[in-house]
């Protein structure tokens, strides 16, 4: 017996051997190969870099779920909170002089630590993609197509993309005044409608709506009626996502569900964001979507959007 202060791991970091490791590598060398395949060219970023790179990219809550520690200088490192900061630093410098749309992918760990939440990992294993330079609808429509290419490369069939878009509630927000807003984000992202009605009936028509649009859940069909009955100034993101769909096979829209509720994140993206779900596990297989403000954080104003897959969560699912 090894005595415990040997033997023991500190809380959220894992052991892997066997299986678990096999499975892992397969799912890196089978979604890697993917993305290789469509054009995204690998970056492989330092596993440690100043904190500051991640604060910049996700605000100043970021720095409480960071694993930090201090430089020989005294300024404080963190361990990679997640491969977006350190692309888009990347895009920033290494690449600030390419005048041409950029295709980055990555593979590796992440570290992470949410007091909320002890007991989950704090390392995990991603692979995404990341394209950087495009704000159209095109390439909102190649990440959707690409996500469902690395889910099926992953060897999964049974899963679905939770799809929505920040400007379908981004107006009825705006309308609603703090700290009433912060309520009424907290009562749509607890789908409670109650509340959000008491809150909302006599406000003007545009925080109105936010009682029954985030409710929307379902197919094309469900965002063509919560168009034909939306107020004019959410109507932009839910003709993006009606486009978007009409661009999609039969075949890919059978994973997509549109979910105009979601609200997490939203300081974050500024379109299309999404969640990806598989069965069998119980928590989100990944997520993704545009971001336009995070480069100018860098210096480097230029639109991007982007998917990033939990491949522990995956390689726990029997295929």
């Amino acid at each position: 017996m090894f005595p415990t202060s040997i033997a023991a791991i500190p809380p959220g970091a894992l052991d892997l051997t066997g299986e678990a490791v096999r499975r892992r590598r397969e799912l890196q060398r089978a979604t890697m190969g993917a993305l290789e395949e469509a054009g995204y060219e690998e970056l492989i970023p330092p596993t440690f870099e100043y904190e500051d790179t991640f604060v910049r990219a996700g605000g100043p809550e970021v720095a409480e779920r960071l694993v930090r520690f201090p430089d020989r200088d005294g300024r404080i490192l963190a361990l990679r909170y997640d491969f977006t900061a350190s692309l888009a630093r990347v895009a920033a410098t290494t690449f600030s002089d390419a005048g041409r749309t950029l295709r980055l992918c990555y593979s590796g760990k992440v570290f992470r630590q949410d007091p909320e939440r002890g007991g989950r990992p704090r390392e995990m294993l991603q692979v995404g993609a990341e394209l950087l330079g495009e704000g159209d609808l095109t390439a909102d429509i190649e990440i959707v197509r690409l996500t469902l290419t690395l889910l099926g490369a992953a060897g999964l069939k049974d899963f679905q993309v939770n799809l929505g878009h920040v400007g379908v509630l981004a107006a009825g927000l705006a309308a609603v005044a703090e700290p009433l807003r912060a309520d009424v984000r907290r009562w749509i992202d607890r789908k409670d409608r109650g509340s959000l009605r008491g809150a909302l009936e006599r406000l003007p028509g545009d925080a109105r709506a936010l009682v029954t649009l985030p409710f929307v859940i379902g197919r094309r069909d469900a965002l063509k009626e919560a168009a034909g009955t939306a107020p004019p100034a959410y109507r932009n993101g839910l003709e993006h996502l009606l486009a978007l769909d009409a661009a999609l096979t039969a075949g890919e829209r059978a994973h997509i569900v549109y979910d105009l509720g979601e609200v997490r994140g939203l300081d974050y993206y500024t379109g299309i964001h999404f969640e990806l779900y598989i069965a069998g596990a119980g928590r989100a297989a990944g997520a993704g979507g545009r971001y336009d403000d995070l480069m100018g954080r860098f210096g480097r104003t230029m639109p991007a959007v982007g998917v990033a897959l939990d491949l522990d969560t995956i390689a726990e699912v029997a295929i």
